[in-house]
């Protein structure tokens, strides 16, 4: 039966044509997942939640560490010629910092004995950053010469687990402003989780250097664009971007 009705179909006009579509179809669907390019993407996150310029209240940076700030990505490109493609990734982020500084008539918001205490802090500032951001980079690829690689595009995160917080500590603050109450300070702590925006993004480039068949080392630096805290917080005296610079190794699947 089968048989029969497969000769008839090939035996009406336009039988064969419908044939031959189908299979031009398929191989053409099978040509374009065959030109995806597949990669994961593994490293390390240095940087930190940054104001830009450097205020003049941050009078002196006296250590800094980036933390425990893996980055883990899945990156497809897909190739538009033989050197420009667009790639897309789904990208998992720890950024953060550990950050001591002198500061001098530093805005902020401190808990005290159980008392809230705002306005502007002078002393020794500790600071522990360690955000948790799943995002979507897309970015124009471009192939060069002598195996290079080059990103430039853009980023949009989600912030899946707030983490910021620190203490103050040797020094006073004045209540209000630089001309209010003073009021000495051994040791106070903050905590700004919950005031987080939820959503992130901004400006991505990088570049890869291959040095095997399938491994490259990378360097991609994210560059927010929408400061982390929203205009109503008064805990921080200034906008507050992540700027974060990721060193790691890039290794193709499928190939």
């Amino acid at each position: 039966m089968l048989k029969k009705f497969l000769f008839l179909i090939l035996t009406i006009p336009g039988g064969q044509s419908l044939f031959a579509q189908i299979d031009s179809s398929s191989a053409s669907v099978s040509s374009n997942s065959k030109r995806l390019k597949h990669y994961v993407h593994v490293g390390y996150n240095f940087g930190g939640l940054a104001p830009i310029p450097l205020p003049n209240t941050i009078r002196k940076i006296d250590s800094y560490s980036p933390g425990f700030s893996p980055s883990l990505s899945y990156e497809v490109v897909y190739p538009l010629s033989k050197t420009l493609g667009i790639g897309a990734a789904l990208r998992f982020d720890i950024k953060g910092m550990n950050i001591t500084d002198s500061v001098q008539y530093f805005h902020t918001l401190v808990t005290m004995d159980n008392s809230e205490f705002e306005g502007d802090f002078t002393g020794t500032n500790k600071t522990v950053d360690k955000n948790m951001y799943l995002s979507l980079p897309i970015n124009v690829v471009y192939s060069a010469r002598g195996n290079w690689r080059f990103k430039l595009g853009f980023y949009t995160a989600y912030l899946i687990r707030p983490s910021f917080s620190g203490q103050v500590s040797n020094g006073y603050i004045r209540k209000g402003n630089s001309l209010g109450e003073k009021v000495a300070i051994d040791t106070a702590t903050f905590n700004f989780d919950d005031v987080q925006r939820k959503f992130d993004w901004g400006l991505q480039a990088g570049a890869e250097k291959r040095f095997l068949k399938r491994y490259a080392v990378t360097g991609d630096l994210q560059w927010g664009l929408r400061p982390v805290f929203p205009p109503s917080f008064k805990g921080i005296g200034y906008k507050m971007t992540n700027i974060f610079f990721t060193l790691g190794v890039r290794m193709q699947l499928f190939e």
